[in-house]
């Protein structure tokens, strides 16, 4: 409350067509005065510590409210404040959280970072971290203070593991940004983590990934992944040639497929629930099915007028890791396929093995983009793939068409650490 007092000043000083004593000017001077001193010391506390919405004549902008609690407030269209870190990230990272709510940076190294200016005890200070990856192979490490639970704790936090004594989580597979949101009630005496753009645990089933045996740098125990989503397929005739025409999606199917048939079998050679496997794409339409891996087409009598419905069903698997990735990859380049031997000619074949995962990034040959093969023989400088594998053992090789459009390979050489589990119709 203002102390200004014009209580003091005679209003009615001086009195007109009267000698006036000069006591009286003298009066209001000082009371003028004394109340000008006032209101300069009072004006310069409020800019000393109102929040204002510019600055001030001749001071910068300070609207810090140290901590001052603001109460039954209605706010709208709030913001929050943003800090880059740097594009090339590694080494100990000092995140100031006074410096912003949102601080942001692309990892490309190994990082550990520590944090700093938190809110004081007894009031809960957040920093939300949005990490670029452009470094698959780092490591993220956390200061002694993150809390180790089993609810909050960063032992919770997805591919984590204990290094050293020092929190660290590795980077998962084909992930290219990873958010955190860093808390305490403390100052950071203890911190709590959690994540906001991915699972806080690793056995939170994630869709549509590639699962080849071997996994991929990041893979750890526990992690579960269902198989990407495959089309039930239509039967609407069976043909004495020995194929089934369907309305369905062929271009999901490939050779030695597993698939089941389900609803009403129309033909007496094809057993509801019996897993049988693709052994020919005939069409965009059609397809074959044989009993055995690599067998032949199943003998089927020819049904163009179905009274039930029958449907084939692609075998699904539910994927589950059982250790952390260990494998090597081997980058190849690839500057041919041959239609004659169904040979892809690579630069070299150093340290490939028959029966390990391969994956190309562009179509080439028959080949698909980003899909698990698998080597099935090696005669330098080709091998031949299949685009299945049973008992740890590659299936019928792919029919490739020549092409000499250049592309890349990964090959993974290493351990199984992945096992399926079949997702049986019901």
């Amino acid at each position: 409350m203002s102390t200004i007092n014009t209580n003091a000043l005679d209003v009615n000083y001086p009195i007109p067509g009267v000698n006036n004593n000069s006591q009286g000017f003298r009066d209001n001077f000082a009371s003028i005065k004394t109340n000008l001193n006032t209101a300069a010391t009072e004006i310069t506390d409020l800019q000393n510590k109102v929040v204002v919405k510019s600055a001030l004549s001749g001071s910068s902008l300070n609207n810090d409210m140290a901590n001052t609690i603001i109460s039954n407030a209605a706010t709208r269209s709030f913001r929050a404040t943003t800090y880059n870190l740097g594009n090339s990230l590694s080494g100990t990272v000092l995140v100031d959280v006074s410096l912003g709510d949102v601080q942001y940076g692309t990892v490309a190294g190994n990082i550990t970072f520590q944090f700093g200016n938190w809110a004081p005890t007894g009031t809960q200070s957040n920093v939300q971290l949005q990490l670029a990856i452009s470094n698959a192979n780092s490591f993220i490490s956390f200061p002694s203070e993150m809390v180790i639970n089993e609810n909050t704790g960063v032992t919770t936090l997805e591919n984590f593991s204990n290094i050293a004594g020092v929190a660290t989580v590795s980077i998962p597979y084909n992930i290219s940004q990873i958010d955190y949101r860093i808390s305490t009630v403390d100052c950071g005496n203890s911190l709590l983590v959690e994540p906001y753009n991915r699972p806080r645990i690793d056995t939170q089933i994630q869709n549509n990934r590639l699962v080849p045996p071997t996994g991929f740098r990041g893979d750890v125990p526990g992690t579960v992944v269902a198989s990407q989503s495959l089309d039930q397929l239509p039967i609407t005739i069976s043909n004495a040639s020995d194929y089934f025409t369907t309305t369905g999606n062929t271009t999901q199917l490939y050779t030695d497929m597993p698939i089941t048939f389900s609803g009403t079998s129309c033909e007496a050679s094809i057993a509801v629930g019996t897993t049988y496997y693709v052994r020919n794409v005939v069409s965009a339409t059609t397809f074959s099915v044989s009993s055995t891996l690599g067998g032949a087409n199943v003998n089927l009598a020819g049904n163009s007028s179905l009274t039930s419905t029958m449907y084939g069903n692609p075998v699904n698997y539910v994927y589950i890791c059982t250790d952390t990735y260990n494998s090597t990859s081997y980058l190849k380049n690839v500057s041919n396929t041959t239609v004659t031997t169904n040979a892809v000619t690579l630069n070299n074949i150093t340290n490939l093995t028959v029966n390990a995962p391969i994956i190309f990034t562009a179509n080439i040959g028959g080949i698909y983009a980003n899909t698990v093969y698998y080597i099935k023989a090696i005669s330098s400088p080709n091998i031949t793939v299949s685009q299945s594998r049973t008992n740890g053992v590659a299936d019928t090789v792919v029919t490739l068409s020549s092409n000499s459009t250049a592309t890349t390979a990964t090959a993974y050489v290493g351990n199984d650490i992945w096992k399926k589990i079949v997702a049986t119709t019901w």
